[in-house]
């Protein structure tokens, strides 16, 4: 059974957190600027990774600059913790200001990666959408067939963090609500001048899978809580309720409508407008076709985070449901479809305009969940790399988990340097765990590395403390 990554033993709600808002430490800012100045944004695909896929070698170098950790002492300190991992482990450090690669252990060994592949969904989303879009809940009134009643459509828009109250600007889960939608559906009407009856639908034609859950997941998966069906409205990432654990519903969008119609029945009353809601067991799908729908100048609307927001939300806190949802939504901006195949397209071609050799990639999934995905520990790397080099991309890194903050990170190296030089996406299967990020050396120098432990059985603290170990002495380098 896949798990949900932790990167820990426990998880608690953190509704009561603000969002982030922080910058890249000093050190990074100032390594990642030198980058930039040397080789500039990516116009062409850099040369792919040498690294071999069957041994373990230190990769040469050829110009490191002196303050730069050398090949040999890279592998010196990474060696001795990747050999107390159990299981089979894959890796790759290379140098952000060089694009050397610094060590390869079997890096072109395409393996699952877990939730490491949430660092090269953020980089296909944010490259899609950008990072300042926001992403619209809307309602649209038609009058139903009979002409009965005013049939109101909940136009799901790709925002899967709705909140069940009022809009909170000052979270990232529930910055749109569903109450305050619904106040402005009652106050839009009234202006509009309509009376009577009101009927709730939804349209979730933004996604047009055949399944929302996607088939290459086995059932233990969304039983497990860490995903519910793939829609384009749901509340908290699919849960009833503010938090980031595995608590989601088995039909996100269904309650997010009834939650909608039961708001909605709440502001007509306080109003005292002439209207009355035709109350529903359980909300359709409008018939109304889509083209009329869009078409339709919405009563109201409420507006989502920022993508770039959410991507951090999601990096930190590994969720699942945001993620597949956002790469759904951003899909059809690359000229691919909306469904859980053209997200993972879209993944790939990102992969690849970052200038990442796919060779052996196969992505059946954007949020790492399934353990049929299979990337390498070098193409993860050089998605690192290739972010680094691409300005657009910054709230990528901004985004990544570090040490001692709200995240799954957040227990993690708990010692200097590493404590301030990690900044890394955590991993966990059941036979899987793994680490994508970057860390500073002392001398100040920026490696992109990914680590991929594999085969595991079950043994995953040993393996998440032979990769801890060996990122901390590379800190230290």
């Amino acid at each position: 059974m896949g798990q949900v990554d932790t990167g820990r033993a426990g998880r608690r709600d953190r509704r009561t957190e603000r969002p982030r808002s922080r910058s890249l430490p000093a050190v990074l800012l100032a390594a990642l600027a030198a980058v930039l100045v040397a080789c500039g944004p990516v116009t062409a695909p850099p040369a792919p990774s040498s690294a071999s896929a069957s041994s373990t070698t230190a990769a040469p170098t050829s110009s490191s600059p002196s303050a730069g950790p050398t090949a040999a002492e890279v592998a010196a300190a990474v060696e001795p913790g990747l050999e107390t991992s159990p299981g089979t482990v894959s890796a790759e450090f290379r140098d952000l200001a060089t694009g050397e690669v610094l060590y390869a252990r079997d890096a072109d060994e395409p393996v699952a990666p877990a939730s490491s592949l949430k660092v090269l969904a953020a980089a296909a989303i944010v490259s899609a959408l950008g990072p300042e879009t926001t992403l619209q809940t809307t309602v649209v009134a038609q009058p139903t067939a009979d002409d009965a009643a005013t049939e109101l459509v909940l136009v799901g828009g790709g925002d899967v963090l709705l909140g069940t109250g009022a809009s909170d600007s000052t979270h990232v889960s529930g910055r749109a609500g569903l109450r305050t939608l619904a106040e402005r559906t009652v106050a839009g009407l009234v202006e509009d001048g309509v009376t009577g009856q009101v009927v709730v639908s939804t349209d979730l034609r933004l996604f047009t899978d055949r399944t929302a859950l996607n088939p290459r997941w086995t059932s233990d998966i969304p039983e497990s809580g860490n995903i519910a069906p793939v829609q384009p409205l749901a509340t908290y990432g699919g849960r009833e309720a503010p938090g980031t654990g595995e608590d989601r519903i088995e039909a996100p969008a269904q309650f997010a409508a009834l939650t909608f119609q039961a708001a909605l029945d709440d502001a007509v009353a306080a109003s005292g407008a002439d209207l009355e809601v035709g109350l529903r067991d359980t909300i359709p799908a409008t018939e109304v076709p889509r083209s009329t729908v869009l078409a339709a100048a919405p009563v109201a609307a409420v507006e989502s985070a920022s993508v770039g927001e959410q991507v951090a939300y999601l990096l930190a806190h590994s969720e699942n449901q945001v993620v597949e949802a956002l790469a759904h939504t951003a899909a059809p901006a690359a000229d691919l479809p909306a469904t859980h195949e053209g997200a993972t397209q879209l993944l790939t071609a990102t992969a690849e305009d970052l200038g990442v050799d796919t060779a052996g990639m196969a992505l059946v999934d954007s949020s790492g969940l399934s353990p049929d995905n299979r990337v390498s520990a070098g193409q993860l790397a050089g998605v690192v790399a290739g972010v680094a080099r691409t300005p657009a991309l910054g709230t990528v890194l901004e985004g990544l988990p570090r040490p001692g903050e709200d995240s799954t990170l957040g227990d993690r190296f708990p010692d200097a340097p590493a404590r301030q030089a990690v900044a890394a996406k955590t991993g966990t299967l059941d036979q899987t765990v793994s680490l994508t990020g970057t860390v500073t050396t002392t001398s100040g120098r920026v490696l992109a590395f990914s680590i991929i432990c594999s085969d595991l059985q079950w043994k995953l603290e040993p393996a998440r403390a032979a990769v801890d170990e060996a990122v901390s002495a590379v800190a230290g380098l």
